[in-house]
């Protein structure tokens, strides 16, 4: 009578959902989202490295040209070249 009783009760283990399968659920599903959360945290930081990069660039381009257009409005203008006569027909 014992050995029928024990193999019910590990039949309705593995068939019947219980509160340690209902645990071991939520834990893997937190066990996702940690992974998940730990995954998008290094992208980020990558995403904020390489933004700080662009931003070093941009600024950096905005000084050469800003350097360019001053030594433009520093040098006299260039007087165009008188053209060629050209003969009236």
């Amino acid at each position: 009578m014992t050995t029928a009783l024990l193999r019910i009760a590990v039949l309705a283990a593995l068939i019947l959902p219980g509160p340690a399968m209902a645990q071991s659920g939520i834990e893997g599903r937190l066990n996702e989202l940690q992974r998940t959360l730990s995954r998008l945290s290094a992208q980020l930081e990558q995403l904020k490295a390489q933004n700080q990069q662009l931003q070093h660039r941009l600024e950096t381009m905005q000084s050469s040209i800003g350097q360019r257009l001053e030594r433009l409005e520093k040098t006299p203008a260039a007087k165009p070249a008188p053209r060629p006569a050209t003969p009236k027909r």
